[in-house]
């Protein structure tokens, strides 16, 4: 087996959205971060993606980022603008609104930290707004303005098809490999994988097409993977880690596609 720099096969990373419900909490609506706005140096850079990972999520009632809970703050937008004048916003962050073709007249809410996510890492947020603009969410932190930008519509259906639409029996264990099955009800193998393509623990990395084979080196995970069509009904993705493979099968059929998921340990 080809050699590759190791990353553990059941390594949990913190996904790269933020979602956000519009009251029903089976329909979310998701917001990536924008990493190419990020400022400074790379290790600077490096610390704001610890920091705020690359998703959020909100239901009007309350909103998570990295793991921390914000709740909406209460008031008119008077009461908004009193607030972000207590952080000097406009005179600090106003050349990042217009380098977005962004406008300080176009900011509808705020959120604040929750007192019950008071943890070392939630502290980071303490008193400093999320802020709702537009399609985005900005958040003024280490003296720059970070972004996150909602997802297109058929991405954000996707991923709440994924999270509501499945069906998953129980592990099975034989030796060290353990395997997975799910079924998605009314979705394509690319609905699938474009709602998992999301969600930094799959380690996909590039929109695909059906049909298309191709192998990629991810440098990021040091992993080899390669993608595998047989017809449009069925899609074999292998993951080679140094500590073990990955293998991914999709498979179409009946207005379901079926993933089956093998972890399998050197």
């Amino acid at each position: 087996m080809k050699k590759f720099l190791f990353k553990s096969l059941l390594i949990i990373l913190l996904p790269y959205f933020v979602y956000a419900s519009d009251g029903d909490s089976g329909k979310k609506t998701y917001y990536s971060l924008k990493k190419e706005l990020l400022r400074g140096k790379a290790e600077e850079r490096e610390k704001i993606l610890n920091l705020v990972g690359d998703f959020a999520t909100n239901n009007r009632q309350i909103l998570i980022l990295a793991s921390c809970k914000f709740k909406p703050f209460v008031g008119n937008q008077e009461d908004i603008n009193n607030q972000l004048n207590k952080i000097d916003f406009l005179e600090n962050y106003g050349e990042y609104l217009s380098q977005n073709n962004l406008s300080f007249n176009e900011i509808s809410r705020l959120y604040f930290l929750d007192k019950s996510s008071l943890s070392n890492e939630c502290n980071e947020f303490n008193k400093l707004p999320i802020i709702q603009i537009k399609n985005n969410l900005a958040i003024p932190i280490r003296k720059q303005l970070i972004f996150f930008q909602r997802l297109p519509k058929q991405d954000e259906k996707n991923i709440n098809d994924y999270n509501n639409n499945v069906k998953c029996l129980k592990y099975q264990q034989v030796d060290m490999e353990t395997t997975h099955t799910c079924y998605y009800k009314n979705m394509t193998i690319l609905d699938v994988y474009n709602a998992m393509y999301y969600n930094s623990s799959y380690v996909f990395r590039k929109k695909i097409k059906a049909g298309e084979n191709f192998s990629a080196f991810y440098e990021d995970y040091g992993v080899d993977v390669e993608y595998k069509w047989s017809g449009k009904n069925k899609l074999e993705i292998t993951q080679y880690f140094q500590g073990g493979v990955t293998y991914y099968t999709f498979i179409y059929q009946n207005d379901k596609t079926k993933l089956i998921t093998v972890l399998s340990p050197d």
